[in-house]
């Protein structure tokens, strides 16, 4: 069948029943099949790169050295319009009943085009509230019941509003709640467990010269063994289901570990006393220290790991296309590329060198963030390219 690349505009004839994306002889690229039904991810893909001449550089060369897409008819204030257009409550409740065995919609009805998230700032909100909600409260009864709440809802508000943003981003809508919730508990948790392992391996291997950077030796291929368990449920079979996937055991662990920081915190303030009758009464001296490190780790946990368990992840799974897993995958370059690029950042991210305003982490994150959505561009072609086959295959069977 004829294929027309949207990057280089050259034709050619490729084979409409590959089960991965035809390559354009002309530039190497994933070309887009020349239907009505690719037509508007084709054409997105055509536009330029919106932003500034310098940053698209940048952005380009962080693409090609770690082996994804490089950007092209991305544009953030397109992306994010939606955010603050209304939207009523029933279509809310629409847009997350998906993803079971009767709500998962047909891939003719997909939208492959770049996504307007929108969901996830609501999501951020009522959590951002709610945690408002419980400060004020502490600081108005002094009741340290209220402690604990605080911790949970602090540590995962942020996380979890990311988590919703990757939901949006599957545009395939094959991915209940209840699988992605179940992953960010089960999955954190075993992620910590597999790590705490990993450190004790580490320390073994005399590798504690490194410091706070044997993180990312240790932490990413933690996170990665989780996701195991699900490698080969070929429901989940696209790189934007990687993607998702990824990011929900990054947010249980992020989550997990940010509760574990504030409550150490919060144990170097509290004191206990004996009064005349025998009994224990606990003081908090101070708790503004805790609050300090819910703030500034959840502030800066879409940038850690959220964004590298979910790269890495969505390159194993652009790896593994329709074929099961196998151990050699993880030799392949187009997966070794991506999680060495999640590990040197985490490696980088606790590493002692600073800049003034998180500068560091936040350059990371810009860093973290093209990969990801390098990936989610090439997610977005994946299913173009499944959708135009398809129905291509349909219109064959009819005549």
């Amino acid at each position: 069948m004829q294929v027309h690349c949207a990057n280089c505009q050259s034709e050619y004839f490729a084979d409409a029943a590959l089960d991965h994306p035809a390559e354009c002889p002309t530039c190497g690229r994933n070309a887009a099949f020349g239907s009505s039904d690719a037509s508007g991810a084709a054409a997105s893909a055509a536009t330029p790169v919106s932003g500034h001449r310098l940053f698209g550089r940048v952005s380009d060369r962080i693409s090609r050295a770690a082996g994804v897409q490089k950007l092209q008819g991305f544009s953030l204030g397109e992306t994010f319009s939606e955010v603050f257009a209304r939207h009523s409550e029933e279509e809310v409740e629409r847009y997350f009943a998906i993803g079971g065995p009767d709500t998962t919609p047909p891939l003719a009805r997909i939208d492959v085009r770049w996504p307007k998230p929108w969901v996830f700032f609501r999501a951020f909100l009522i959590a951002l509230g709610t945690y408002i909600a419980f400060v004020e409260a502490w600081q108005q009864f002094d009741n340290v019941k209220l402690i604990p709440c605080i911790i949970f809802v602090g540590s995962f508000a942020i996380p979890f509003a990311t988590l919703m943003l990757f939901f949006e981003l599957n545009v395939r809508r094959n991915v209940s709640l209840y699988q992605i919730g179940r992953l960010v508990v089960f999955g954190g948790a075993a992620s910590i467990l597999f790590s705490l392992l990993g450190y004790q391996v580490a320390s073994g291997a005399k590798l504690d010269w490194l410091g706070a950077s044997v993180a990312g030796l240790v932490e990413e291929p933690g996170k990665l063994l989780v996701l195991a368990f699900i490698l080969n449920n070929r429901r989940y079979r696209w790189i934007l289901n990687g993607l998702l996937l990824g990011a929900a055991v990054g947010v249980g662990f992020a989550a997990f570990e940010s509760a574990g920081y504030a409550f150490l915190d919060l144990l170097q303030h509290v004191t206990f006393s004996t009064d005349n009758y025998g009994g224990t009464t606990l003081q908090l001296n101070d708790v503004e220290g805790m609050r300090q490190v819910i703030m500034s780790r959840g502030l800066l946990s879409p940038f850690g790991h959220i964004a590298w368990t979910a790269m890495s992840a969505g390159a194993l799974w652009r790896v593994m296309g329709k074929a099961p897993f196998r151990l050699d995958m993880l030799k392949d370059p187009r997966f070794l590329r991506v999680f060495g690029a999640a590990v040197v950042l985490h490696m980088i991210w606790n590493s002692p060198w600073n800049l003034p305003f998180e500068g560091k982490h936040l350059l990371l994150g810009v860093v973290a963030w093209i990969i990801v959505l390098g990936l989610v561009q090439e997610g977005l072609e994946e299913l173009q390219l499944a959708k135009a086959a398809s129905s291509l295959e349909a219109a064959a069977h009819k005549h």
